[in-house]
């Protein structure tokens, strides 16, 4: 019970100082999961400007594990409402956080909004780095976009290798979708 009441605390906190409440001043430092738990609810009701507002407040705080968290949060609010600029800088921020968990999400992440925009060379490079991180979820999926990517080049030999890689991964899922895929190439 006392937990719960710190936390609805340090949210309403949160909460006022994304508004620019008058008193603000008067406020301490937001706590950053109180943040990232309030640009979270924001973004769900729709409320963009605000969910930035908390997000980047998170992000400010550099804490270890919610900064990153609200990175990834922040681009994938920014990428669904059309700022595909901010959503990639916020993704970036994340990315260089090395974060185990978030890093790598916010790599893949990047390689999807970077192969939207038709720029294969930065979407193979983020999806890389998701590859490198090693994350047992996120690096398998990453190859099996990576060479999604590089099927449609001449030379099927890389897309071949990224596929063989997530087959190697033996994740579930993706090693059969990147079998499958393996089977199309020619």
């Amino acid at each position: 019970m006392i937990h719960r009441k710190r936390d609805r605390e340090a949210e309403l906190k949160a909460f006022w100082r994304a508004r620019g409440a008058p008193h603000e001043a008067a406020l301490p430092a937001p706590d950053p999961w109180a943040s990232v738990s309030l640009g979270t609810r924001l973004a769900e009701q729709g409320d963009v400007e605000g969910a930035r507002s908390a997000f980047e407040q998170a992000m400010a705080s550099q804490d270890p594990e919610y900064a990153p968290a609200a990175a990834v949060r922040l681009g994938l609010v920014l990428g669904q409402h059309g700022d595909i600029e901010g959503a990639k800088e916020a993704y970036r921020q994340a990315v260089n956080s090395g974060h185990r968990e978030h890093s790598p999400v916010a790599a893949r992440n990047l390689g999807h909004l970077y192969k939207r925009q038709a720029r294969y060379r930065q979407a193979c490079a983020a999806y890389q780095i998701a590859i490198d991180s090693g994350h047992p979820d996120v690096a398998p999926w990453a190859m099996v976009y990576l060479g999604n990517l590089l099927s449609s080049y001449a030379n099927p030999e890389p897309a071949r290798v990224s596929y063989q890689m997530a087959v190697d991964s033996g994740h579930p899922e993706a090693a059969r979708q990147a079998a499958r895929r393996l089977a199309t190439l020619t």
